[in-house]
């Protein structure tokens, strides 16, 4: 049965980027040290060798060495890592474990359940497909008229597991960003930088407003402002889950509508989306990837560097305010206190951060929707520590951490704002325009 199995992943997937031999010549990086244990957020729950980075590296070699089948345990041991990277960053001997991992995803994507891949297949089609996405998210503004919305959550209250999707419907906004930016003045066109603005998929289907409070900030940066639509999907949740071929057809795709734009600087809103983006040039190896990608940057990182610039003024927010650093953001912009620098601009703000900042929130990309009971436990903690707190905004950069978080709070009706850092920066930007 594996070597089946190889055969399959050999003809099929080894052109798009991972083929056997290298797999195994990576994974043979890994030295066992054992250094990357202290650092897991599975090992630290499990206490199980194959919950580990170097379990995991160890299944993935005799995976494709043909000495293990792809069994629903091996399978369910690589689909329980929730991609943080933090074993990769702390790794003496470099070890490429993202790659490892996404190569063994990719041999045991087909050995999931009927249910599971339907899940999956369902949610890659809304994400990728611009009318699917279009259709969802109308029925998910019907869902958020008050009466509905209030009665869906109860039902996700009262059925926790059956009915966790409803969760993840979005509360109806207040700040109206996309109003305010309609009213903006138009700046001279000769002095702008020209940006494309990247909204994840995700942000777009729940209807978060970040996406208008960034072209807020940057007009007011003096920025021109290109949003990209229809808006593509960037492929990193094609790439995490196995489907290789899929995330090189959606990676050329977005890369040709981001080239179309002819931007200065392409910034990205997700940290998720940005740490992907950095590895085009590796995962594509084409000469026009690589010059796009040197465009890009993150957008707290990219706010920040032009803030300098200008003079803008916020109101004061004397208000606790928690920071969630997610497990990308040193992968998407190389200043990892970016956020905080950033939000020090408002006055007589207090920042707060975990106690256990460093370790994954549990979100995982879908591990929300595939891994119920490990990703609650990986946010436990965080929840405990924000429900002492006198906190009113949390702030985190990526869409599938803002979406746990948000469920989180809601199910124990904790009134916290999750946020992305850029809205807090717009809403109190807004404030003191008015002023």
């Amino acid at each position: 049965m594996a070597m089946a199995v190889l055969s399959e992943y050999s003809t099929s997937d080894a052109d798009h980027g991972f083929a056997r031999q290298d797999v195994i010549r990576a994974a043979d990086q890994c030295v066992m040290c054992g250094l990357c244990l202290p650092h897991c957020p599975t090992y630290a729950v499990a206490r199980n060798e194959a919950e580990s980075p170097r379990g995991r590296i160890a299944l993935v070699r005799a995976l494709h060495e043909g000495v293990l089948p792809p069994t629903a345990t091996l399978v369910r041991h690589l689909d329980q890592c929730v991609g943080c990277l933090s074993c990769q960053t702390v790794c003496p001997a470099n070890v490429q474990y993202e790659m490892i991992l996404d190569a063994g995803r990719a041999v045991t994507r087909k050995r999931h359940s009927w249910l599971y891949r339907l899940k999956q297949s369902l949610l890659f089609l809304v994400l990728t497909q611009t009318h699917v996405r279009s259709c969802v998210k109308n029925v998910l503004g019907m869902c958020r008229l008050p009466g509905i919305y209030q009665l869906l959550i109860r039902l996700a209250t009262k059925f926790p597991h059956r009915l966790r999707v409803f969760r993840f419907i979005p509360p109806p906004q207040k700040a109206d960003f996309a109003t305010t930016v309609a009213k903006l003045p138009a700046t001279n066109a000769d002095v702008e930088t020209r940006v494309a603005l990247i909204n994840p998929c995700a942000s777009e289907l729940f209807a978060d407003t970040s996406r208008a409070a960034a072209e807020v900030v940057l007009r007011a940066l003096r920025c021109t402002v290109v949003v990209i639509n229809p808006v593509c999907c960037c492929g990193a949740l094609h790439q995490h889950s196995g489907y290789l071929k899929q995330a090189r057809l959606l990676m050329r795709k977005f890369s040709r509508a981001c080239s179309e734009q002819h931007c200065d600087v392409l910034v990205s809103m997700a940290t998720g989306c940005g740490a992907h983006l950095n590895r085009y040039p590796q995962l594509l190896n084409e000469a026009a990837t690589a010059s796009l990608i040197h465009k890009h940057m993150d957008v707290n990182a990219f706010v920040l560097q032009e803030i300098n610039k200008h003079d803008l003024k916020f109101k004061p927010l004397p208000r606790q305010v928690f920071v969630h650093k997610p497990c990308t953001q040193s992968l998407a912009a190389e200043n990892a206190q970016v956020v905080e620098t950033l939000l020090n601009r408002i006055p007589r703000i207090k920042l707060r951060f975990f106690q256990d900042e460093l370790s994954c929130c549990g979100a995982g990309g879908i591990n929300t929707l595939t891994q119920v009971q490990l990703a609650d436990k990986l946010i436990h903690n965080k929840i405990a520590e924000l429900q002492c707190s006198d906190a009113a905004y949390l702030v985190t950069s990526n869409v599938g951490c803002a979406l746990h978080f948000r469920t989180q709070l809601r199910h124990r009706n904790q009134p916290i704002v999750v946020c992305h850092p850029i809205s807090l920066l717009a809403q109190q930007l807004l404030y003191s325009a008015r002023a």
